[in-house]
């Protein structure tokens, strides 16, 4: 209850709880997702020696069942870090995400052999990887996320400029891995945002 523009402790203290709850939860989703995020680090990492040696045009068949691993070890995971911390993840997201970018990339690489455009086919897959990390930083609404996926776009960029074909994908494979790492590591609530 307010009175001549003072607020009643008990209210003050109550949303200040809310709020410090809203961080908290906050914090532990981005805790939760850390695990996922390392592990598509690794594939891309995994992926830029592949690539060499199957080529980009198969990468499909590397990439499908490494990424139903990621979706089946955050389940896993998922489950485990709700039944320790009490704050329920859904896998559901992940599936989509995974799913549409893996459709649109496979899309865009087959459009660039088909129709002759080199470019597309190196460097149109790997954008789709750079947007969803932008969907999944929308998403979380987190900005060491959303710089990722913008750096990923750069490192996109930068490898067109010095390599192609296989060698530009695992480049740019590369690069992801090093920036999902970074992107992965979302810092704890300094005190002075656990006081707002």
């Amino acid at each position: 209850m307010q009175s001549h523009g003072v607020l009643d402790p008990l209210a003050a203290e109550l949303a200040y709880r809310e709020a410090i709850g809203v961080i908290s939860r906050t914090y532990a989703i981005r805790r939760a997702i850390a695990l996922p995020l390392r592990l598509l680090a690794a594939v891309y990492l995994v992926g830029a020696a592949v690539v060499l040696v199957v080529g980009q045009f198969h990468l499909l068949a590397y990439f499908g069942p490494a990424l139903g691993g990621v979706v089946g070890t955050s389940f896993w995971w998922y489950r485990r870090y709700a039944r320790t911390c009490g704050l329920w993840f859904p896998v559901w997201p992940w599936v989509v995400i995974i799913v549409v970018s893996t459709f649109l990339g496979a899309t865009v690489s087959h459009d660039g052999m088909t129709t002759g455009r080199q470019w597309v086919s190196d460097f149109g897959p790997p954008l789709v990887l750079a947007a969803a990390v932008g969907v999944v930083a929308a998403w979380l609404r987190s900005w060491r996320l959303a710089a990722t996926a913008t750096a990923m776009a750069v490192a996109t960029a930068l490898a067109a400029t010095v390599a192609q074909g296989n060698a530009a994908v695992a480049l740019q494979l590369l690069a992801y891995s090093a920036l999902m790492l970074w992107g992965s590591a979302e810092p704890e609530p300094t005190e002075q945002e656990g006081r707002r």
